[in-house]
């Protein structure tokens, strides 16, 4: 399996003290449900904060984060525990619908950019925008 995806996203977005561990995980096939499950609660453990460009509950609904989905729609790799989300390829406004009906986290992983959807809870459900170029 090409685990492109999943490397760049660790070398881009996750903070570096972080990054091995995780990246293990994700290309690890015993272990990548836990690498992935790490978001449910801990995204913002792991998330390095200046790559953060948006966060919020109603990170979809916002007009900023609706115009940057617009202008990358390309396709992105979904990350996720839930399996029929894992793995797919879809244009980002379409994973971002997908990500937002989903009872777990996922982490779309797109050229340049990602959003994480950490697991629905009690209270809300953190979501992030990251970004390794200036939006």
């Amino acid at each position: 399996m090409d685990y492109a995806a999943e490397t760049r996203f660790v070398r881009a977005f996750i903070r570096k003290e972080r990054r091995e561990r995780l990246l293990y995980e994700l290309t690890t096939p015993k272990k990548r449900y836990n690498g992935v499950s790490r978001f449910c609660h801990q995204a913002e453990e792991l998330l390095d904060p200046a790559k953060l460009v948006m966060t919020g509950e109603d990170l979809e609904r916002r007009p900023a984060f609706e115009r940057f989905v617009r202008a990358h729609g390309g396709p992105c790799r979904l990350l996720s525990p839930f399996p029929w989300l894992d793995g797919r390829v879809l244009p980002l406004g379409d994973a971002v619908r997908e990500a937002a009906q989903c009872p777990d986290a996922v982490l779309i992983l797109g050229d340049g950019f990602a959003v994480v959807f950490g697991e629905p809870v009690k209270g809300g459900r953190g979501k992030y925008l990251l970004s390794d170029r200036p939006i």
